[in-house]
């Protein structure tokens, strides 16, 4: 049977909005995030879920928010694992104000992915965590497959998570597509629909096109 997860990206926060580095900091979504939520929400932008859909946030502020501004309040899991990346003593720094920091330009040029920037952690780390978290949302998945694989309606699965998240889940899904972090990477409330079958992925689209 095919089935679908739906990866979407929190909204616009100050942290997006002043072009920070942030990940681990619980920031709240700004007034524009709210209002172009609630403005695309109420414009049929997002896909119609399946009455019994799962959902899923990471816990954090701005993906609970998002969540609950697109489908209103809903029962739902939490994914700690699918956080963002964490920045450490960088968190809500904007690159203009590092670019020439001797620590910061090693790690974002740093090859290895074992760089790791104090109180933060490397792109190796956050891989394997994503990694982590991806495997137990897709275990999630398989079960709300499993639980129509008799009455022929589709399984969806609804993650509300980060842009920096949604990259490296795409890129560990579709490894032969040919695109890096930046090109996966959504615009905030945008995302990718992934299809599965049989619990494997094999095809995916936008959320919604701009």
């Amino acid at each position: 049977m095919e089935s679908k997860i739906f990866f979407i990206r929190h909204g616009i926060t100050t942290g997006n909005q002043k072009k920070w580095f942030y990940g681990s900091t619980d920031l709240p979504l700004a007034d524009e995030g709210v209002s172009k939520l609630t403005e695309m929400a109420g414009s049929g932008r997002y896909p119609v879920f399946q009455d019994d859909a799962d959902f899923y946030t990471t816990g954090l502020l701005r993906t609970e928010q998002t969540l609950e501004l697109i489908v209103g309040k809903r029962e739902h899991k939490v994914i700690e694992n699918l956080q963002e990346m964490k920045f450490g003593e960088y968190e809500c720094v904007a690159f203009a104000d590092v670019k020439d920091d001797p620590l910061f330009v090693e790690w974002g040029y740093d090859t290895t992915g074992d760089v790791v920037l104090p109180g933060g952690e490397s792109q190796n780390e956050f891989g394997a965590r994503v990694f982590d978290g991806l495997w137990e949302l897709r275990g999630y998945h398989r079960l709300k497959e499993l639980a129509h694989r008799h009455d022929g309606k589709p399984a969806h699965s609804v993650m509300v998570c980060h842009g920096g998240v949604i990259s490296a889940i795409m890129s560990q899904l579709f490894p032969d597509d040919g695109r890096n972090i930046w090109d996966w990477m959504p615009d905030p409330g945008n995302g990718y629909i992934v299809s599965f079958r049989d619990g494997e992925p094999i095809e995916y689209q936008k959320l919604y096109e701009e």
